[in-house]
């Protein structure tokens, strides 16, 4: 799987960031390829998205969606507008869910 991810550092980096980063083998921040076509953002306790996440294609983005459920992490679908826009918002396992 390519996965391009970005660390916003105006954001906290949430305790729960650690097991994401080993489910995915995010061990070190990649900048944003033309290739990464769809992204998600992860939010951190306080709802504040703290890293993007961004795959090749509709594929890698579903495994990761696959991936993501299994480990126990809330996904939100959106409707993109634009390219470079999110595709889905990601919570942690534990943390409060938005209404």
């Amino acid at each position: 799987m390519n996965i391009t991810t970005i660390l916003i550092q105006s954001c906290q980096q949430p305790d729960s960031d650690n097991a994401l980063t080993r489910l995915f083998g995010l061990h070190k921040e990649h900048e944003a390829s033309q290739g990464s076509v769809m992204w998600l953002g992860v939010e951190n306790e306080a709802g504040q998205i703290y890293r993007l996440i961004g795959v090749e294609g509709i594929a890698e983005y579903v495994a990761m969606l696959k991936r993501l459920d299994a480990a126990g992490y809330w996904v939100q679908s959106i409707e993109a507008d634009v390219s470079s826009a999110l595709h889905a918002i990601v919570r942690a396992p534990g943390d409060v869910q938005s209404p």
